[in-house]
């Protein structure tokens, strides 16, 4: 007899039924007294998305007009700044950007040109491009064919390719970016754009030059622990948590032009892309649009222009100074926000913490109405539904407090499918009901569970961090998880040679990569078996 291969692909698939299933007893045996129990009931299905909620078209429509509002609102604003003789009574505009200007001079330096592009260390990454899809090998594509970039760009690939390999590419000269959604709620998505990858390349070098120098000043974009903690001690240290809407879609031309020097916005204006194309198709009339959009686009469309391509595609002039997609929209719009928030500190005596991620914004209570008022003029919408400067509840970069107690909650975002889907879900029920004590303090949630735990193979039960989507966490000891089975595509391992030895002339270095595909699960032993985890679900219960 042939000896099992405990290494065999293991299905993860659940029947039929079993989500449908699994949300409702959930919703039942959620807890309803106390603020953390309402909170999550609100919030648990905001996220979801299938084809029994909203239709995909609908949501996709709703976002790509939602995108084209904002435009039409960054036209005027564009209108607005350009005359600037705003006077907000203890500021004019033109005093805002020369002191926004003066400080963003300060942290960004001068541009070291050519070096910005080539001691970033940043290379293709294996995101979508306009001519490359995405997929674990783009990266390497992207060092194949004819590249594509936009005219204005084509200096500053020459000085970053320049006695490498890689000006030996070919180039075509791309003009516009592509529009594309991603899902993001229930009823609607997100809009992001697909640039051309030289113009991206250069994009993320200007970008992690940005994050590099707002470091200096204590904003480090590559972790999102301080904007958290600094959310939990807020109401205690009357702190404010502002967020933006569609903040990166409402960062203007004009505006980037008033408030950054010069010479750093001539070289973000020439490795931007300046026109987005939209497939007709994305823009069907659907009577849903309005009511998820709260209000009738029609007329407030009207005043954006769009030219036709050859194929019948809409060719759309960017108000908008970068789109999501950009590789420095994220950096740019912290630097920003961060530099306003700090001069209209500074110009209203109020000292205090300031701190950006993004749109998430913490600063002095004391300065929320200045600050907004100034955000309302240049563009910017305060989400007055997830901003909070009065009250007991903050919240900042995914964290959620409510008189410095957390309250995060967790979100069903699709469909139960899977085996992996239902261990998360259930691990995420004993982490938000056992927050700070380590097991379930609700009976009904700890009899969920347990109920739930059935469909679990008894090996996977064991886990030791509630996090983790392989391993069930019940407190018995550690067995083995579910991990990735990888295929390897060796097809590709020659192009990745040839990625490494593209950027210099000679190099006895090669560095030799070997993308994987991941083609199923299967089961491995824990590392650390043996160890127990410091969750006992069941404690109280039992």
């Amino acid at each position: 007899m042939r000896k099992r291969n405990r290494r065999a692909k293991l299905s993860t698939r659940l029947p039929a039924g079993v989500s449908a299933a699994f949300i409702r007893e959930l919703q039942q045996a959620l807890p309803t007294d106390g603020f953390k129990s309402q909170y999550l009931r609100e919030e648990l299905l905001s996220k979801y998305c299938d084809p029994t909620t909203v239709r995909a078209e609908t949501r996709r429509t709703a976002a790509i007009t939602k995108w084209l509002l904002s435009e039409a609102r960054n036209a005027q604003t564009n209108q607005r700044l350009y005359l600037g003789d705003a006077d907000f009574g203890w500021l004019t505009y033109e005093q805002l950007c020369s002191r926004v200007k003066t400080l963003i001079g300060r942290i960004l330096g001068e541009v070291r040109y050519p070096e910005i592009f080539r001691e970033s260390g940043v290379f293709h990454t294996n995101g979508a491009s306009t001519r490359v899809k995405r997929s674990e090998v783009a990266a390497i594509h992207k060092l194949q064919g004819d590249v594509h970039l936009s005219n204005s760009a084509v200096k500053h690939w020459l000085a970053f390719a320049s006695g490498t390999r890689l000006s030996k590419q070919d180039c075509i000269l791309r003009e516009e970016n592509v529009l594309f959604t991603v899902p993001k709620k229930t009823d609607i998505d997100r809009v992001a754009c697909k640039e051309p990858e030289i113009n991206m390349l250069l994009q993320r070098c200007v970008g992690n030059h940005i994050r590099s120098r707002l470091r200096r000043v204590g904003i480090n974009l590559n972790d999102q622990t301080r904007n958290q903690e600094l959310a939990r001690r807020a109401v205690r240290e009357d702190l404010a948590t502002i967020d933006l809407s569609s903040a990166s879609d409402s960062i203007t031309k004009q505006l980037v032009f008033d408030m950054l020097p010069f010479e750093w916005w001539s070289l973000l204006d020439d490795i931007r892309v300046k026109h987005t194309l939209i497939d007709p198709s994305f823009l069907k009339e659907d009577p849903e649009v309005s009511r998820i959009l709260k209000t009738d686009p029609t007329e407030k469309l009207k005043s954006l222009d769009h030219s036709l391509t050859d194929t019948g595609e809409r060719l759309h002039e960017l108000e908008m100074f970068s789109s999501m997609g950009n590789g420095f929209t994220f950096e740019l719009e912290s630097l920003l926000f961060y530099a306003i928030t700090r001069v209209v500190c500074w110009r209203s005596g109020v000292r205090g913490i300031i701190s950006v991620y993004g749109d998430d914004i913490i600063a002095p209570t004391r300065i929320v109405p200045r600050l907004k008022r100034i955000f309302d003029y240049i563009g910017f919408q305060v989400n007055m539904s997830k901003s909070f400067w009065r009250g007991p509840f903050r919240e900042s970069c995914g964290k959620h407090y409510h008189n410095g107690f957390e309250v995060t909650p967790f979100y069903i975002r699709r469909e139960i499918l899977s085996l992996m889907d239902l261990i998360l879900h259930l691990n995420h029920v004993l982490e938000w009901d056992g927050r700070g004590w380590g097991f379930f303090t609700t009976d009904s949630l700890a009899v969920f569970h347990k109920k739930w735990s059935k469909y679990v193979p008894a090996r996977l039960h064991g886990g030791i961090d509630p996090s983790d989507p392989g391993a069930l966490v019940t407190g018995d000891s550690p067995r083995q998880r579910l991990v990735p089975v990888t295929k390897s595509t060796q097809h590709n391992r020659l192009s990745a040679e040839l990625h490494w030895l593209m950027m210099k002339e000679s190099t006895d270095q090669v560095i030799s990569v070997d993308p994987q595909k991941e083609v199923g699960y299967e089961t491995q032993p824990i590392i650390s078996c043996g160890e127990r985890s410091t969750w006992m679900p069941y404690l109280i219960t039992e």
